[in-house]
């Protein structure tokens, strides 16, 4: 497994002025792991579910007898990176598994970071940020593929608003698509936070 890389780089400020020294929380920066590119999360899912390991167990909660007679849950494992993702929520094996395979890719986009970092963006993300404004919904498949990009971008730069800038996209833009998944985001904060610089806000 590759040794956890933590982010040295901070956030320059946006929109935002360092906290007085007084106030400044003890938050550690978020770690992430380094991963060759393509990035796990931007190849094909299809592709990326070779890669893992499947595991099959009996779901609980909700769903009454018939859900836990069979082994519907799904437990996925990307053997390069050995991150996880499961789903048990279904009573279809296969739709647990579809929802197993969507958060790993989501899983992927937050724990690693391509190494050494992009140069340019993707034609992902070129086609789905045109004329500077990013479209994609909060559960479209390509949505882990962007937030791999953009976190990829972030901490190369160090800076929300120059990634933005490299990406073609305002910055405001870059926070909305941060916050379609929420750990997204906070992971961002929680690099600001270590630099004692106040949280970017989604005000769609």
């Amino acid at each position: 497994a590759p040794a956890l890389l933590v982010c040295r780089r901070a956030c320059a400020p946006l929109c935002a002025e360092p906290l007085p020294a007084t106030e400044r929380p003890a938050v550690a920066p978020p770690s992430c792991q380094p991963v060759a590119a393509p990035h796990p999360a931007t190849i094909a899912p299809e592709e990326l579910q070779k890669e893992c390991d499947v595991r099959h167990t009996r779901g609980s909660g909700p769903g009454g007898q018939h859900r836990n007679k069979v082994s519907t849950a799904v437990v996925l494992t990307h053997r390069p990176t050995q991150v996880s993702a499961s789903a048990s929520e279904e009573r279809s094996q296969a739709r647990n598994a579809a929802n197993a395979l969507q958060r790993l890719r989501l899983r992927l986009a937050l724990d690693m970071r391509t190494d050494p970092p992009p140069t340019a963006p993707s034609g992902l993300w070129r086609r789905r940020a045109k004329g500077g404004k990013m479209s994609v919904s909060d559960t479209h498949a390509d949505l882990p593929a962007l937030l791999a990009e953009a976190l990829d971008w972030v901490w190369a730069i160090g800076d929300v608003k120059g990634a933005s800038a490299a990406l073609g996209v305002s910055s405001s833009q870059l926070v909305r698509l941060l916050a379609k998944e929420a750990a997204a985001l906070e992971r961002v904060n929680r690099l600001r936070a270590s630099k004692g610089l106040g949280p970017l806000r989604n005000n769609r």
